[in-house]
Formats: C-alpha cells, sequence, structure tokens
C-alpha cells in the first residue's frame, strides 16, 4: 500500500541512507570513468601491439569470484593490511590508518576496484573506433592535449563513456556486500536496507518491495 511510501518519505534515517547511496554510487562513477578512460587511451595509442593482452588480463579479473575480490580489498585495505603494513614500515605512520576500512572511503575504493574492469569494455569499444589517422590529423592541424581531448576523443568515444558511466553508478548504487563487508554501519547503502526487510525476524517484505 502506499503506506510504505509514505513510511520512507517521512522517515529521516530513510533518507539519510539512500542520499548516501547515491553519493557514494555517483562518486564512484567519478572516479572510474576516468581511470578507464586513461587506460583505454593507453591500450588504443600507446600500447597498441599489447591491447589485446592487457585487455584479456582484464577480462580474466571479471572471471575470480565476487566475495574474492572484496575479501581482497579488505586484507588490502584491514588495520593490519598490506596497505598500513606496507606505511609503517616505510615509517610513514605510528599506528593503522583506520578511515582505510570500515568507512565510506573503503566501500567507494571497492567499489572502484570492482567496477573498473566493466567500465574498460565499453570505453575501449568506441575508442576503437577512433583511427590514429583522426589524432594525427588534429595535431598536425595544431590540437594539443586538452583541445584534442575535448574536440577529438570524447565527443567520439561519448557513447561509451555514457554506457561505463551508468553501469558504474548503478551497479555501486545497488550493492549491498561491499558496504557489509567493508563499509561497517556506518556504511550501510539503501540496498543493506532492502535485503534486511526480506529476512530475519522483523523481515517486511511489501516495505522492502
Amino acid at each position: 500500500s502506499l503506506a510504505n511510501y509514505q513510511k520512507i518519505a517521512g522517515s529521516s534515517l530513510y533518507r539519510d541512507i539512500l542520499l548516501r547511496t547515491l553519493a557514494i554510487g555517483l562518486v564512484t562513477a567519478i572516479i572510474v570513468v576516468p581511470v578507464a578512460f586513461a587506460l583505454s587511451y593507453l591500450m588504443r595509442f600507446v600500447f597498441r601491439r599489447r591491447a589485446e593482452i592487457i585487455l584479456q588480463l582484464i577480462l580474466v579479473s571479471l572471471f575470480s569470484g565476487y566475495l574474492v575480490r572484496i575479501y581482497a580489498w579488505r586484507t588490502i585495505l584491514g588495520k593490519q593490511g598490506l596497505l598500513n603494513s606496507t606505511l609503517a614500515w616505510l615509517g610513514l605512520i605510528d599506528k593503522p590508518l583506520e578511515f582505510l576500512i570500515y568507512s565510506n572511503f573503503a566501500v567507494v575504493v571497492t567499489l572502484s576496484g570492482l567496477l573498473l574492469p566493466l567500465a574498460v569494455l565499453p570505453i575501449y569499444s568506441a575508442m576503437s573506433n577512433v583511427t590514429p589517422d583522426y589524432i594525427e590529423v588534429a595535431s598536425d592541424l595544431g590540437s594539443r592535449r586538452l583541445h584534442l581531448l575535448r574536440t577529438i576523443l570524447v565527443p567520439m568515444t561519448l557513447p561509451g563513456i555514457r554506457t561505463a558511466f551508468a553501469f558504474t553508478f548503478l551497479l555501486a548504487a545497488g550493492d549491498f556486500v561491499t558496504p557489509a563487508l567493508v563499509g561497517g554501519m556506518q556504511s550501510l547503502m539503501i540496498g543493506n536496507v532492502i535485503a534486511d526487510q526480506f529476512r530475519g525476524i522483523g523481515s517486511n517484505w511489501p516495505l522492502g518491495a
């Protein structure tokens, strides 16, 4: 009934969680898409002879289990994880950096690592249509760096960029496993709230739906 919508709209808790979810999804997409664009550029124009090998490595990473990759990031970001241990060994920190795990930061970093391969595929596919001739002609006409990026590369790969952004944002905002494993209670997302409504003693399927 409409009472479920009223409950969501009238609860500051649900609104805060929804806003956090949208923010994490947006930040993740903003981070992932430029990195995927840069990686696609390197594969297409810098390491052209090894592009297929790099692409195969990216695809192979998708075959590893989703939970396995999340736990790998937990190992890296944990208080006694690889990153903290390395920083301590270098003498840069005296105690573990607590914000690296069980925080919004950890959720964004983990989601970025998980979704980067998916973002590379549509962007690289779109960039494959940009032949080196376009770059050479634009350079001969005086186009350099940012101007070349703005007038040639981005417009011609825009469909792939849009697809990558949509994939990244939607998958990040809909995730509930990652915030549960690396985010903690203060980083719950709307997916966690929905999942909780379909299980446990206090389950409420109409509200979850």
